[in-house]
């Protein structure tokens, strides 16, 4: 086996390396170099051979350190390409002899057994085996439908305003996320709609009153439901329903994975086993060499 390579950000050949992406066992769009661009800025790249294998490097400096954390808005990364327990093992040794502290998610083909791991869910479906709905899920739908809503794509030139308008307020006050954050989660959207891997689509009433809001990035083998929210949540009228439903048919003949983005929370799990979606398990690697009064100190900061 070829040597792990470190390849800094301005070096990356990124076709190659999204090329990789996409023929990984999991192709997902967090790993794409246009979503890394937007998520983790200046991020690295682990290469084994002529980006057989990779790893992304999403590292920052705290307290003096650097260290690996999870950029936001980003599931799964880890080790993509040809996978093998000795490739995983070079990747995981790398990692652990350069980062005192490391925090990161591995996507669900990653299989190498260490010390501090932690299993994670989120919640997808395969099209080649089929979805169904719950009762619940199907009453909402037919309440959405009997109330007159439909569900519409939005123009490309308006998902970033009407996001700001309506997705931002619900992640600044509805999820409690800090100013700093939305700002990435609004690059993020930029970067998607430049690339044009972003539709979002809305439900709306008879009056065109928006009722719910969802963004689903996308390649050709995986659709991600990032986020999205309903705004008539007192009523209860099953917006949101509606917009998934529209959306899980929309991908079904363009990807063979549309992943709900998420499940850690027995709500949302409900909701998203409800509307077909089966458990996907992987790993949370967490690995803490930091002196012990630079952990005290980062407590104290958060």
């Amino acid at each position: 086996m070829d040597k792990v390579q470190l390849i800094k950000h301005k070096d990356i050949d990124l076709k190659k390396w999204d090329k990789t992406i996409l023929s990984s066992p999991c192709p997902w769009v967090f790993a794409q170099s246009f979503y890394l661009n937007a998520t983790s800025p200046n991020w690295d790249a682990l290469v084994i051979g002529n980006y057989e294998s990779v790893f992304p490097l999403t590292a920052k400096r705290k307290l003096g350190f650097k260290y690996l954390p999870q950029p936001s808005f980003t599931s799964q990364l880890g080790a993509f390409g040809k996978i093998t327990e000795e490739i995983e093992l070079a990747f995981y040794n790398y990692i652990t002899t350069n980062f005192k502290l490391i925090e990161i998610e591995l996507n669900a083909s990653n299989n190498l057994k260490v010390r501090g791991l932690n299993q994670k869910r989120t919640f997808i479906i395969d099209y080649k085996k089929g979805y169904t709905y719950n009762q619940n899920t199907k009453r909402n739908i037919k309440k959405a439908k009997e109330s007159n809503f439909t569900v519409e794509k939005v123009d490309p030139k308006e998902i970033s305003s009407l996001s700001k308008k309506w997705i931002d307020p619900f992640l600044t006050k509805e999820i409690g996320l800090d100013s700093s954050v939305v700002r990435i989660f609004n690059t993020l959207l930029a970067s998607c709609i430049k690339h044009e891997q972003i539709i979002t689509f809305k439900t709306v009433d008879a009056g065109n009153n928006i009722k719910a809001l969802g963004h689903f990035v996308f390649n050709k083998a995986h659709v991600l439901y990032l986020k999205g929210t309903s705004f008539d949540k007192k009523e209860n009228n099953g917006s949101m329903h509606l917009l998934i439903d529209f959306a899980i048919k929309y991908f079904e003949k363009k990807a063979n994975v549309f992943d709900f983005g998420g499940g850690g929370n027995a709500g949302l799990a409900g909701f998203y086993s409800g509307l077909g979606g089966d458990q996907l398990d992987y790993n949370f690697l967490k690995v803490n060499r930091l002196p012990k009064v630079i952990n005290v100190l980062k407590g104290k900061k958060g």
